[in-house]
């Protein structure tokens, strides 16, 4: 679930573009590391066939069972009501020509499962419905649990258009305390006075506070902005909590002032160094194309304190490929996880090398679980219209091993 449509950009130009400005993308200096014990499975498919199931999210438990989530559509593949003029209008939906995008009148749900045996297998313990004429409105990838149990998770209340009383058009955020039954009220993230900002990710840093990763845009979430006119306004930002959710602080910028205008793109995702600096890969619009093309960038967060300031951004050597997913290690390696394929640095990005798996099903999660091994959930397929290809959740697995060059 994204804000803005997939378009993808090749990758020869932007490897070449930063190789130029000294990031790699071939094996340097480091150890050796291989995947061990990989395997693909899948895990889940819809009651229906052509499945819809997507936009996943993975985390693991306190008690170090495994938890994972994503968005499940099921009805007729025709004659169900369209969404109002001015709805459409106002989330540029369904794409011109492409009525199957609209999913007003869909059984459209929230699906839980857990695994408790390392995930080998896997048991739905709970559905939410929720409607919509988009194909998602919770962030299963920012979802995760605090140290008491009590699962977290962000909603996008601009894609819950048909709630009465509305809701605020903005992030939201709702708990759960009896692992994903039921779920509290929801809250927002920031004034929605001042602003709207849609969180993508959910992360515990190693001093456990919470940071909250996504898009901001400046103005009051009550705007009439188009979903297209949002988009423009938005950059990317973080919120840090140190109260488990309770309060959030101000936007903290991610980017320099000087890239912040014209971004073109909310998601990014980010990776805690051992320094406490983060690693950022972002996913944003190609300053240097007059067709917006969409492209991967890299930058660095520097640790001053409590909060982070921005350093240089530049072009990263991968090609664009959705939402950035990241993985810090617990063998000291950072990991970037795509559909394009899986690379590895060890040295705060400055070089990338290619891990020996093969590259994962679209919108990819991940953890290192508490046995060690890497987790990675994504759906087969895309960001399909419904009914159009078969979906289904995949998980891969994995072990890291380093050996000396």
């Amino acid at each position: 679930m994204r804000l803005t449509r997939f378009r993808f950009a090749g990758s020869i130009v932007i490897s070449l573009l930063a190789i130029a400005q000294g990031v790699r993308a071939e094996p340097g200096d480091g150890p050796s590391v291989t995947a061990i014990e990989h395997k693909r499975r899948t895990i889940y498919h819809s009651p229906e066939s052509p499945g819809f199931t997507c936009w996943t999210g993975i985390w693991a438990m306190p008690d170090e069972s495994l938890m994972l989530a994503f968005t499940q559509a099921t009805g007729p593949l025709e004659g169900r009501a369209k969404a109002p003029p001015e709805i459409r209008r106002r989330l540029n939906w369904p794409p011109a020509g492409r009525e199957n995008y609209d999913m007003t009148g869909l059984d459209l749900s929230n699906v839980y499962l857990t695994s408790r045996d390392h995930g080998e297998t896997w048991k739905k313990v709970s559905e939410d419905n929720f409607r919509s004429c988009m194909n998602g409105a919770a962030a299963h990838r920012a979802e995760l649990a605090l140290p008491d149990g009590t699962l977290l998770r962000s909603v996008w209340g601009r894609y819950l258009p048909y709630d009465d009383p509305p809701v605020p058009q903005t992030g939201l955020f709702q708990r759960s305390r009896d692992g994903s039954k039921t779920w509290q009220p929801y809250k927002v993230f920031l004034d929605p006075e001042k602003h709207t900002m849609f969180v993508s990710r959910l992360k515990r840093l190693s001093d456990g506070r919470l940071l909250a990763i996504g898009g901001l845009a400046n103005v009051p979430a009550n705007n009439r902005l188009s979903r297209y006119e949002l988009s423009a306004r938005q950059y990317p930002a973080m919120l840090v909590s140190k109260d488990n959710a309770r309060t959030w602080s101000e936007p903290i910028a991610v980017v320099p002032p000087d890239h912040a205008e014209n971004w073109g793109g909310e998601e990014f995702d980010v990776a805690e160094l051992e320094s406490g600096d983060l690693l950022c890969v972002y996913r944003r619009i190609d300053p240097a194309s007059a067709k917006r093309r969409e492209v991967r960038w890299q930058g660095r967060l520097k640790k001053r304190g409590d909060t982070w300031l921005p350093r240089k951004v530049e072009p990263a050597p991968f090609p664009h490929s959705g939402h950035p997913n990241l993985l810090a290690t617990r063998e000291g390696l950072v990991l970037h996880i795509a559909t394009t394929g899986i690379h590895w640095t060890n040295d705060d990005g400055r070089t990338w090398h290619r891990l020996d798996v093969p590259a994962t099903a679209y919108y990819p999660d991940s953890i290192q679980g508490p046995d060690g091994r890497i987790y990675i959930s994504a759906h087969v397929g895309g960001d399909n219209a419904y009914g159009s290809v078969d979906q289904s959740i995949t998980l891969d697995t994995f072990r890291l091993q380093l050996s000396p060059r």
